[in-house]
């Protein structure tokens, strides 16, 4: 009896430690505003309730274990939450389809080599130069960073790389690799496969990032090329950089990104400049300003101009307000790429904004 009861004990004591060394978290955030945005064409203006303003909603499941000798397995799980309706994230295919974890299904290893992660994931771009978004990746269903800069609009990339006929922001069937940091600097790679039977180069996306980042200075560079399902599969091919400075009042960030498409020469272009002021211990100002340009088949020109005021409730909730500008070159087409996606509507060439909303991170 004394002998079944060290083992029970010396069991017990392996379980606890085990488990002292994995840890699962769920986490997520629930983000709600009222809009009324007023455009100047036949449509008039527009009062809805959005979710994801100033973040995107959403809800997740991360876990590492500590493997020793510095290793660590790890695994991500985390779904758009559209908290306006009580849905989970959408895919952009033909049909629709449901996701329940759209936005990220990896896992991976990481450890004095760096990491390493497969499964669905976010182009390099996103990891990079959103640090530095001049909105803080705010308003991400109108922001030319998102939709062009980060390739996140269906209509115009939904067809290149491995994503599911979704968007080009987040590539199935992936591979990532992240360094260390060496003093400061970094680098990304990422491989996804379009899994296409006799040519592996359909429905892929290859893409390389470097980082800087020490004291008040960081920088980001991001590259990639993607191509199609076609026969002779078609080139997208993007480049972009970002740079954010840390004040002591103030933090200034700017991008600039640009895709260009090989067979029709379309080029999309962003360029983002932004400042975030603390003016308070509870309250931030933030100003952001985007010229969005399209050329080499057609011309078009948007600007918007963003301000917000988000004040911290607590470390875990924000009430928020915001204004916004939005105005291109020409009256937006139903056929057209709209470059002020979202903003300005059919119709219009220019819309006014205001939303009010709360968001609570747990």
């Amino acid at each position: 009896m004394k002998k079944h009861i060290i083992a029970m004990a010396a069991l017990c004591a392996c379980m606890s430690a085990a488990s002292a060394q994995t840890s699962v978290t769920i986490y997520g955030i629930v983000d709600a505003g009222i809009t009324h945005v007023n455009n100047d064409g036949p449509n008039g203006g527009r009062t809805t309730v959005e979710a994801g303003q100033m973040q995107v909603s959403r809800w997740g499941f991360k876990g590492v274990e500590d493997l020793g000798g510095g290793l660590k397995a790890r695994f991500g799980l985390e779904g758009t939450l559209l908290n306006d309706t009580g849905a989970a994230g959408v895919g952009t295919g033909n049909p629709p389809t449901t996701s329940l974890f759209d936005r990220e299904a990896t896992v991976g290893l990481t450890g004095n080599f760096g990491s390493i992660d497969f499964g669905r994931q976010n182009i390099l771009g996103v990891l990079s130069v959103g640090m530095a978004d001049p909105m803080g990746l705010a308003f991400a269903a109108t922001s030319p960073n998102v939709l062009f800069a980060a390739m996140n609009h269906a209509g115009v990339y939904g067809a290149y790389g491995a994503n599911g006929s979704g968007t080009a922001l987040r590539q199935n069937n992936s591979i990532r690799y992240v360094s260390p940091s060496f003093s400061g600097f970094g680098f990304a790679l990422m491989r996804a496969f379009g899994e296409q039977a006799g040519d592996s180069q359909r429905n892929s996306y290859l893409g390389a990032s470097a980082f800087y980042n020490a004291g008040p200075l960081n920088l980001y560079g991001a590259y990639a090329r993607m191509k199609n399902n076609a026969a002779s599969p078609d080139l997208l091919h993007s480049h972009a950089i970002g740079v954010k400075y840390t004040m002591s009042r103030a933090v200034l960030k700017s991008t600039y990104s640009e895709n260009k498409l090989d067979s029709t020469g379309r080029k999309i272009s962003v360029f983002g400049a932004g400042v975030d002021v603390p003016v308070a211990p509870a309250i931030t100002l933030t100003g952001a300003f985007y010229n969005t340009r399209r050329s080499g088949d057609l011309k078009d020109d948007s600007q918007q101009y963003i301000f917000i005021t988000r004040y911290a409730l607590s470390k875990r909730s924000t009430a928020y307000f915001s204004y916004g500008h939005a105005a291109t070159d020409r009256i937006v087409s139903a056929t057209d790429i709209n470059l002020a996606q979202g903003f300005v509507s059919v119709g219009s060439d220019s819309a006014n904004r205001l939303t009010v909303g709360v968001m609570h991170m747990f």
